[in-house]
């Protein structure tokens, strides 16, 4: 078999970032590599790629083919592809020319396709109209979209993989065409770096949310949620930081601006002596395929609060102490609650890590059992 690896869905988008499906991407692209299965990548030669990728795709002689130079059809016809695997297929879904297999991370297009926070970021005029007309439109959008997804992972001859019990659950409820179509569930793998990040001892007490700039990840509402807390003796000596936003659009809805570290984008070393260190992670999220970064908390035995929706539950499960991440005066409650009762942060930290193991060793099996799945 000719197994041809999508590289350009590691790729960054069009804002130069890394995103999270590359980094699912590419640790199943480093695993195979790791097992010595014999396959060939394609990329995009305009784009930036891992160099760790390069270098491994030079020292094992494995094919990168550039799609500047040929098409998707192109390199499958060219290059005899039977079988192609994608981290975020997409259109790939659709194509007869060779079976493939990929991974749909979630569907928080039907799950939360609204929220009327999103006006409250700072958005572009085209990103508002265009939200603007899909909330109006609401029900011909769906629609639409419907139809696409049937279109590219249904009634294709697409093999669909996904990430949580709760997604699998999601593609059921809403696809009802599913029902006798037996799709897996591998849990994304861990993206956690090998070397842990050195916690600092200091008297630095601080909230993290991370992914600020996303108002699906809804972090406006635990930012105004701690600005109200302000002021309590027992918040005095704690501090909010954010990643992923420079604070532009919030800082005129909050009181005490000089208690918030808005730190724009992080590199990897950065987040990961942010997650050491932080006080209480808070994760108000609206909607996850699977929802790492609790995990990535739970890992250094910070006690985590975090909305229940979609995954996290799942992800999370007995780790955290959720609220409705709908209702600021809630989100208030927790981080009062897990800030004066210690017995609570202490319970909190253990039970988190506990659950991240428990994660991590079926994160290390299924990572094997996908691929063995694509190779089948």
């Amino acid at each position: 078999m000719n197994l041809l690896f999508d590289l350009k869905a590691t790729q960054p988008n069009t804002s130069g970032k890394r995103h999270g499906g590359g980094r699912y991407g590419e640790i199943i692209f480093f695993r195979m590599v790791e097992r010595h299965i014999k396959f060939a990548c394609f990329y995009d030669s305009k784009l930036w790629l891992n160099s760790e990728v390069q270098k491994q795709c030079q020292h094992y002689n494995i094919p990168l083919y550039d799609l500047q130079k040929e098409s998707i059809e192109d390199i499958i016809r060219n290059h005899n592809i039977d079988r192609l695997y994608s981290c975020l297929p997409g259109k790939l879904a659709k194509l007869t020319s060779c079976e493939v297999y990929g991974t749909v991370h979630g569907l928080r297009e039907f799950e939360t396709p609204f929220d009327n926070i999103f006006y409250q970021y700072k958005n572009s005029f085209k990103e508002t109209l265009k939200f603007t007309i899909k909330k109006l439109l609401c029900k011909q959008f769906h629609n639409k979209k419907h139809s696409d997804y049937l279109d590219k992972y249904i009634n294709s001859q697409f093999h669909l993989i996904t990430v949580s019990e709760h997604s699998k659950n999601a593609f059921l409820s809403y696809f009802p065409e599913l029902k006798n179509r037996n799709f897996p569930v591998f849990y994304s793998p861990n993206t956690s770096s090998k070397e842990k990040a050195i916690r600092i001892r200091n008297d630095e007490k601080y909230f993290f949310l991370v992914s600020g700039n996303r108002w699906e990840k809804n972090n406006l509402r635990a930012i105004i949620a701690f600005d109200r807390l302000a002021d309590y003796n027992c918040m005095k000596d704690i501090r909010m930081k954010v990643t992923g936003t420079k604070g532009n659009c919030f800082r005129y809805k909050i009181k005490h601006p000089d208690r918030f570290d808005f730190l724009g984008y992080v590199d990897d070393q950065q987040l990961e002596s942010l997650y050491a260190n932080a006080y209480i992670f808070v994760y108000p999220s609206l909607n996850e395929g699977f929802g790492y970064p609790p995990l990535e908390a739970m890992r250094y035995k910070i006690p985590v609060i975090a909305s229940p929706l979609s995954s996290i539950a799942e992800t999370c499960s007995g780790g955290a102490l959720y609220f409705n991440p709908f209702s600021v005066e809630e989100i208030m409650n927790r981080m009062l609650m897990v800030t004066t009762n210690s017995n609570l942060y202490s319970d909190l930290s253990q039970k988190g890590y506990e659950q991240y193991l428990k994660i991590r060793e079926r994160q290390i099996k299924d990572l094997d059992l996908l691929i063995d799945y694509i190779l089948q």
